[in-house]
């Protein structure tokens, strides 16, 4: 266990800056203590929410704009639209905001009342869509926020799902602070699939300095990825190269080395015991991935080091997942309970695990 600091930073280490912008980025990765008594490899987070916007959408956010105004898909004063469960959405208001661009989103039903507040502080226009219903149909986000762009003479669609500027951001910039902050030592890198960005942009640059590092997408049985034929395709089912890629073009299975899925109350629990043990404010997503890690390092080697990818903060989910009324409304009562009398477990969890290639793990963790 870590001894508390003796003092503050060094005062001569704080810097000065020219742009809100330039506080996207260089986030800090931090080692477990607590959580990992025990366990003989090494689980370190990296913790995005310092970005300016408080997630990891910052970047692509920053870097989806710059790239625009730079090709000149976006011109001056241009409305940008697209989808998100919101933290993209606060990415690009930041960029636009600082740029002249307004901008519109259409985020998921499941939009926290946080996120929703501070879009709305950014001036950002709230859509209505649905991520559930076929791609052909007008209420499907994608074609809301696509008309919404094409409804002004200078809107523009982002696309963030299918945009190459998305995990370019992540090559650019958490991969190389990864390396550099675990001076290479890194051997798996977990984060949530989501729309494949962060996991295969960051992969993709890990894996140039060091084929041999595990990249991890983690997932929840029960996500959208699970209505499509993502998984099916990552494990060769027989039949598998007929099937229709109806998934985000940026989820790379040339990059990802495998999936693993655990159920949201698991990340759930493993959130609030961060913020007990650990004084750790993560997402729940985020919890998720440090589920997988945790359970994974219990059968590793002493030298291995795993990087747990945290997209956003705590404070995003406390009117949600890490609120004791919202719990029992939502059919986690039991869980609430557990939380209430201090009995959170700390049993690893397993299952759901999806290889890659022909049905078997690309690399053993041996």
């Amino acid at each position: 266990m870590p001894a508390l600091p003796p003092v503050f930073p060094d005062p001569t280490r704080s810097q000065t800056y020219e742009s809100v912008l330039e506080l996207i980025g260089n986030t800090p990765l931090v080692k477990l203590n607590r959580l990992t008594e025990g366990l003989p490899a090494s689980v370190y987070v990296k913790l995005d929410g310092f970005n300016l916007g408080g997630s990891s959408k910052d970047r692509i956010g920053l870097n989806i704009v710059r790239e625009a105004v730079a090709s000149g898909r976006l011109l001056p004063g241009g409305r940008i639209a697209d989808t998100g469960a919101g933290n993209t959405a606060i990415g690009i208001a930041l960029a636009g905001n600082a740029t002249g661009h307004p901008s519109s989103s259409v985020p998921l039903p499941t939009l926290s009342p946080e996120k929703a507040n501070l879009l709305a502080f950014l001036g950002v226009e709230l859509l209505h869509g649905r991520p559930d219903v076929p791609r052909d149909d007008p209420e499907h986000w994608a074609n809301v926020a696509r008309a919404r762009a094409a409804s002004e003479e200078r809107g523009w669609w982002s696309h963030q799902e299918s945009n190459h500027d998305n995990p370019a951001a992540h090559i650019a910039s958490t991969g190389p602070e990864i390396w550099h902050q675990t001076a290479g030592r890194v051997t798996h890198f977990l984060a949530q699939i989501a729309t494949g960005g962060t996991v295969s942009g960051t992969g993709a640059y890990l894996h140039r300095r060091n084929p041999e590092i595990e990249v991890i997408a983690t997932d929840y049985p029960d996500s959208m990825h699970s209505q499509t034929n993502l998984y099916r395709v990552a494990a060769r089912e027989p039949g598998f190269e007929r099937l229709e890629h109806d998934w985000p073009e940026n989820i790379d299975l040339d990059v990802i080395d495998r999936f693993e899925r655990r159920d949201r109350e698991a990340a759930i629990e493993l959130g609030w015991r961060a913020a007990r043990e650990e004084g750790l404010l993560i997402g729940v997503s985020s919890a998720l991935s440090l589920r997988v890690a945790l359970d994974l390092a219990a059968e590793a080697r002493e030298d291995d080091v795993f990087v747990v990818f945290s997209a956003d903060s705590a404070r995003d989910y406390v009117s949600r997942e890490y609120n004791l009324g919202w719990l029992r409304e939502n059919g986690y009562a039991a869980l609430a309970e557990r939380i209430e009398r201090g009995e959170l477990s700390a049993a690893p969890r397993t299952g759901g695990r999806t290889p890659r290639r022909d049905g078997e793990l690309s690399r053993s963790l041996a």
